[in-house]
């Protein structure tokens, strides 16, 4: 009986610290697309993520996947996709890099409410998501030329 109370006790904290981590971060998504916090962010980042292989129609679903999560930032590219604004091999190098490095901030907090080291969970994450995309960026160049 005392396993099942601690289980459910156990539980019950984890939730709280999920909710008290993920609320917050749907507020500041709404709130950010309110103020179009996102747009100024693209041009802000660009200059780095060029030397990555991405284009400038690929920085906003990049983003958007990296601070609010795969499946907003997966709606934004679907979105782009549809519109023609996203060629095949942006939508290749974008769906890369978030499979490896989505929702870093949400992610990370959830892992640091459970004692993890936030600061190597985001430098691991980011440094082989930008490794791996810089690589298969110039392969698909290499490919294409």
């Amino acid at each position: 009986m005392e396993f099942l109370i601690d289980t459910a006790s156990g539980l019950l904290l984890l939730l709280f610290k999920v909710f008290t981590i993920v609320v917050p971060l749907m507020i500041v998504l709404e709130v950010s697309r309110e103020f179009k916090v996102l747009d100024r962010l693209t041009s802000a980042v660009y200059p780095l993520a060029r030397r990555l292989g991405f284009k400038s129609e690929s920085i906003y679903p990049l983003l958007a996947g990296i601070i609010f999560g795969i499946s907003y930032g997966g709606g934004v590219l679907i979105s782009e996709s549809n519109s023609g604004r996203i060629g095949r091999n942006q939508m290749f190098l974008i769906a890369l890099f978030l499979g490896m490095c989505h929702a870093v901030f949400e992610d990370t907090l959830l892992f640091v409410s459970q004692g993890a080291n936030g600061l190597v969970i985001i430098v691991a994450r980011v440094t082989l998501a930008i490794a791996v995309v810089w690589t298969a960026s110039h392969l698909i160049r290499e490919k294409g030329n």
